[in-house]
């Protein structure tokens, strides 16, 4: 397959056909995006047009370290209220 032009880096690479599933796909000539499938005949764009940004930045997550210290102190602490309220009833 020779191309006409260089080929476009953003042209996104669809794994099948919306129309008929199939996938034997090529990109086609009727614009930088299109792609023809060649079981149904059809052309159709694939474009990719960016990503919303969210409405609020999300809290850094801890590290794995950090993370499993964490959880140790929790555990250690629910351990203590545990042994203090068997001490008591004794």
């Amino acid at each position: 397959m020779s191309f006409r032009r260089k080929p476009n880096p953003n042209r996104n690479h669809p794994q099948y056909c919306p129309y008929c599933a199939g996938e034997d796909l090529y990109p086609d000539e009727e614009t930088e995006f299109a792609w023809a499938c060649q079981e149904c005949a059809r052309v159709f764009s694939v474009m990719f047009h960016g990503q919303n940004a969210p409405k609020h930045t999300p809290a850094q997550s801890l590290s794995t370290n950090d993370a499993l210290r964490a959880s140790l102190e929790r555990s250690k602490a629910g351990s203590d209220d545990i042994a203090e309220d068997t001490g008591n009833a004794s």
